[in-house]
């Protein structure tokens, strides 16, 4: 007698019945993972370049500062944060917004963060830039105290409102600490 061994159809189609009940299960999980990830990341790395900003102001003895940018070499208006950032020595100060004009040296540039479904806005003290003179305190480009806030929020919809978004509190003295908000999807600025 021959004896034959496999998987039957039914035992097959239970199967796979089985592995897609768990994959839907699993999944939404895992997006709101992913999510959660790339909103702590992205927070990680705007507050650890604020504070490099800062270190730097100490460390070189002059202002620095850090502003929006597009294409990574010079500041813009334009937008929000999540389009990347810079950070420059700022010897010049000229007008209102920050920008490099000759002779400053760039630092550090971050890269594009949008894609990532991620915004990063400013409440309208840091809209455009923080700086910092050479004792570490922020300041307008007019020498006067900066303090305000910009929220790093997620738009992905597997987190849920009380998990989508970080405000990075800037003081006078220069500190910036993050604490978790709660925001709906469409990520209001903060006020």
């Amino acid at each position: 007698m021959n004896k034959q061994s496999g998987v039957t159809l039914i035992e097959a189609m239970v199967t796979i019945a089985i592995l897609a009940i768990v994959t839907s299960i699993a999944t939404p999980s895992f997006l709101g993972l992913i999510a959660s990830s790339e909103l702590s990341s992205t927070t990680n790395d705007l507050i650890t370049a604020i504070a490099k900003t800062r270190n730097q102001a100490i460390s070189t003895g002059t202002r620095v500062s850090i502003c929006k940018s597009a294409d990574g070499t010079q500041c813009t208006n334009n937008g929000n944060w999540e389009q990347g950032w810079i950070s420059f020595i700022d010897t010049t100060r000229a007008g209102n917004t920050a920008a490099i004009d000759a002779g400053e040296k760039l630092i550090s540039a971050s890269q594009n963060t949008s894609s990532r479904n991620i915004l990063i806005q400013g409440d309208a003290n840091l809209i455009q830039y923080i700086s910092f003179g050479s004792d570490g305190t922020a300041k307008t480009m007019g020498g006067a105290p900066l303090v305000g806030t910009i929220r790093v929020c997620s738009t992905s919809t597997s987190l849920g409102d009380s998990n989508r978004a970080r405000d990075i509190n800037l003081t006078f003295t220069g500190r910036a600490s993050v604490v978790k908000v709660s925001s709906n999807s469409t990520c209001a600025a903060p006020t």
